[in-house]
């Protein structure tokens, strides 16, 4: 196995009442005292975030992981023609993998991956900067390639370079929004190479799924303008963008708020600056370029037939990909190996993010089944 490989402020009042004219003063030794205070703060703000500019121009890299075989690598590797980049951590690294396909696309997981960071006592986790994506989101790069086509001929590389770097152990693909609707098609057009697929706010039908948040808007919002469309507006990529917007500022989206996560985020040793302008570019950019491509798509068409064990975790508040149409495919879909829905109640789209403790205990006990072949028992 390789080893880790690197890569790069108010005194007084201003009045003009009677007694105007007269200077105030502090007394001399809180004067002093004050003056001196805001001396040292000051400079140790300028300390900080000069320390803070140094360490994050310094070559990326990642924490060593606590366990009895680990494995903490942060990889470039030329997939699809372009340099991407992943994220590989476990405790143990014989245990299951953990595929993690994040949302967007365009939203990289990276730079927050520790909030989950319990799951590497139990997987080997691997984070995948998709292309056009964080650190996979290169000066340059070519809007034009994000296509369903290409992200899972992307994925199959990963699923080889994985098998050829970590082992040959179950690899569980976990996908999230956008994720779901790679990883679904993934395992289903090469069962083989996968021991499970967990959804996490399952991608089904953008279309209906759109339809189903109007009619909540309208409930929630009625003086919303977006009420009065039709759901066959939002083809329109910049109106089913302002749906989500309302939607999330409402209440039925992520239920995570940016500066809650801003923190995490720039404290990962993962990212370098570069790339955190990497990944707000490629997170704004979004499903943009591939919009008739995602539009297109339906699940219950696509994929009736999970040939893999399933798990799908809902938040109940999730109105981005509504638990409805959700559990309408779940009911409908064969799945020979097992399958099973868990819907978390204080969650929006990002359950993981809301019941990190849930969440991991409920794909905890996913590997778990496997291992031990009891899926048929849930």
């Amino acid at each position: 196995m390789a080893d880790h490989v690197h890569v790069e402020r108010n005194v007084g009042t201003g009045s003009c009442g009677p007694g105007s004219g007269r200077a105030a003063f502090l007394p001399i030794g809180l004067g002093a005292s004050v003056m001196s205070s805001l001396r040292l703060t000051t400079l140790l703000v300028v300390a900080l975030i000069g320390g803070a500019l140094i360490w994050k121009s310094l070559p990326a890299r990642t924490t060593p992981v606590q366990g009895p075989n680990p494995i903490a690598e942060l990889i470039p590797v030329e997939i699809g023609g372009i340099t991407q980049w992943l994220l590989i951590r476990g405790g143990d690294r014989e245990a299951p993998i953990l595929l993690w396909l994040h949302g967007g696309p365009g939203s990289a997981q990276m730079p927050i991956h520790s909030v989950t960071g319990e799951l590497e006592r139990d997987f080997v986790v691997v984070h995948w900067d998709q292309r056009g994506a964080g650190k996979s989101n290169p000066p340059g790069f070519d809007p034009g390639s994000m296509t369903l086509e290409q992200y899972l001929c992307d994925a199959r590389e990963v699923t080889r370079l994985l098998r050829d770097r970590v082992g040959d152990q179950p690899l569980i693909v976990l996908g999230h929004s956008w994720g779901t609707m790679l990883g679904s098609r993934l395992v289903a057009r090469w069962p083989d190479d996968y021991a499970g697929y967990i959804g996490v706010g399952q991608q089904v039908n953008t279309l209906r799924g759109a339809a189903l948040a109007l009619d909540w808007l309208r409930n929630v919002a009625p003086d919303s303008e977006l009420v009065t469309m039709a759901p066959e507006d939002f083809r329109d990529h910049a109106l089913y963008v302002r749906l989500m917007q309302s939607v999330e500022s409402h209440g039925g989206g992520m239920n995570v708020s940016l500066p809650s996560m801003l923190p995490r985020a720039l404290l990962a040793p993962e990212y370098r600056l570069p790339d955190y302008r990497r990944w707000l570019d490629g997170g704004n950019r979004g499903s943009g370029p591939m919009w008739p491509d995602y539009l297109g798509r339906d699940l219950f068409v696509e994929v009736p037939r999970m040939p893999v064990p399933m798990l799908l975790i809902s938040g109940a508040q999730d109105i981005n990909t509504p638990v409805a149409l959700v559990r309408e495919w779940f009911e409908v879909v064969e799945a020979p190996q097992g399958k099973r829905m868990v819907v978390l109640d204080d969650s929006g789209h990002a359950p993981f993010l809301t019941e990190t403790p849930g969440f991991v205990e409920t794909v905890r006990g996913f590997g778990t089944a496997l291992v031990e072949a009891e899926t048929e028992s849930w």
